[in-house]
């Protein structure tokens, strides 16, 4: 009769984020392609993942609402879509992921109608953290989408 290991108990998804935000990576399971020149890049899973499931961070630089301002009357067009602005503990922040730094939350595509997943502020070590979570099962091979909600977006 052969030893088995035991298996480690799963975190669950609030776990899975706070894990994945302090060490500052993302997650395995997923990978950027190149869609079109409309769309650009967009992020597909590799494997399955369950309604509920932490995917990954919108990972960029937290600034208050008076540095969004400033950066936004700097920044090209082209960066201000990466600009994701929140509420935390009644202040008005934002994350600033205009940076290219490989993270892929950044390269979420908007889906106003069919979604597959939701970016919550979920609190890590008392700091603000943008994680998007399945709201409905993903298949491998999916595209991840996320609402962008009322924006004036050419899309």
């Amino acid at each position: 009769m052969s030893a088995t290991r035991p298996q480690r108990a799963k975190r669950n998804a609030k776990q899975d984020a706070a894990y994945y935000c302090s060490l500052g990576k993302d997650k395995e399971g997923f990978e950027a392609k190149y869609i079109d020149s409309f769309k650009g890049r967009g992020v597909f899973s590799c494997r399955p993942f369950e309604k509920g499931d932490f995917l990954f961070e919108y990972r960029g630089e937290v600034i208050t609402k008076k540095e969004q301002e400033n950066r936004e009357r700097i920044y090209h067009n082209a960066l201000k879509v990466f600009m994701f602005d929140f509420q935390f503990n009644g202040q008005q922040l934002c994350v600033d992921a205009a940076r290219e730094d490989g993270s892929l939350g950044r390269l979420v595509n908007d889906d106003e109608v069919n979604p597959n997943s939701k970016i919550k502020v979920t609190r890590v070590d008392g700091r603000p953290h943008l994680c998007l979570f399945a709201i409905k099962d993903i298949g491998s091979g999916e595209e991840i989408t996320y609402n962008y909600g009322n924006s004036d977006w050419p899309w």
